[in-house]
């Protein structure tokens, strides 16, 4: 054949006819592996200890690899024997002729060995029981959202800016701002119980809600006197200042509590003050609080809880071990200078 095909067929060069003979010698030794197809003398007879079945030089069989071999190739228990016995002779004679020296095969050994311990750490992280009450603390404050969400309030806020270190009369002044600013957004307040807020597809999306636009209209028209005006809609905050939302946050506590204090869409607040400056707020939702029941939060949280013992039994273990490593002063020297194959 020639063309595209042909290069298809045979592109791999003269290595492929090789790797399909080593390909069919593997599953051919496989196949006489067993006890049916087995040559040679029998092997001795005797005792071995309790849960060995076979003894190769100085490796042991036991009843745990019979059974694995047994159950993953479906053979019987004499086959599968049979086969361990044939791996362990194989195995033996690779070590005798310096195949366990291959620097590919002690790395492949070494992350196997390494995925098996974390397996183990697992395991035992797993056998460590139920989730306690710390554990459980530890994760709620992480998923409290999701298991133990308070009630919400949504809010438009305007804040007449001062600094911090600002004077009496500064104060005074922005004071004086703000409560203009309230009087001309009590109306849109009042008008805001009559408009229904638009639904949300999910808990923490904003949406175009009428209101606000109101609100911050009537802000513009409140003479400034020199001070910066922002008006923001926020994110539902909690009474204790938490926000309601996946990447989390948190408000000035008095403005959070000032917040949960208005009761129904509309209500307006008195004047806030706080490190930014004078606040109002208007209310233009109460989100509801939701809550799982205890012993489910448990089971919704136990996978989590069983990956991060067995996460800090890993990062004790490896602190442990990291003190037996050295490592060269010219490491870094020397292994800019190793060729990389790509």
């Amino acid at each position: 054949m020639s063309g595209r095909a042909g290069v298809l067929r045979d592109g791999r060069g003269a290595s492929a006819p090789r790797l399909v003979s080593l390909v069919s010698f593997v599953a051919a030794a496989a196949a006489c592996g067993g006890s049916g197809g087995a040559s040679g003398p029998p092997p001795e007879r005797g005792t071995l200890a309790a849960g060995t079945v076979a003894r190769v030089g100085q490796e042991e069989v036991n009843e745990g690899t019979v059974s694995r071999i047994a159950s993953s190739q479906r053979v019987d228990v004499a086959a599968a024997r049979d086969l361990a016995i044939r791996d362990a002779l194989f195995a033996s004679e690779a070590r005798s002729r310096g195949a366990s020296n291959d620097p590919e095969l002690e790395r492949r050994v070494s992350a196997a060995l390494a995925r098996r311990l974390l397996h183990q750490l697992l395991a035992d992280a797993d056998r460590q029981g139920p989730v306690t009450d710390a554990e459980l603390e530890r994760v709620m404050a992480r998923r409290w959202i999701e298991l133990d969400r308070p009630e919400g309030f949504r809010t438009v806020h305007a804040v007449v800016r001062f600094a911090e270190n600002a004077d009496d009369a500064t104060r005074s002044r922005a004071e004086v701002v703000a409560r203009a600013i309230r009087e001309a957004v009590l109306p849109v307040g009042a008008s805001a119980r009559t408009i229904a807020r638009p639904q949300a597809a999910h808990p923490f999306e904003d949406v175009n809600d009428p209101v606000v636009a109101s609100f911050r209209s009537a802000v513009d028209g409140v003479d400034k006197d020199g001070f910066e005006i922002v008006v923001e809609t926020l994110a539902p905050v909690t009474a204790d200042g938490r926000v309601i939302r996946p990447e989390g946050g948190t408000l000035v506590e008095s403005f959070a509590r000032a917040a949960s204090a208005l009761g129904a869409r509309g209500e307006t607040s008195p004047l806030v003050p706080t490190s930014y400056g004078v606040h109002v707020i208007v209310l233009l939702e109460r989100t509801p609080a939701e809550s799982v029941p205890l012993e489910e939060r448990r089971k919704l949280v136990r996978e989590e809880v069983v990956w991060g013992r067995a996460s800090a039994a890993r990062s004790k273990l490896l602190e442990g071990l990291r003190r037996g490593v050295l490592v060269e002063r010219s490491a870094e020297s020397l292994l800019a200078l190793v060729p990389i194959e790509r």
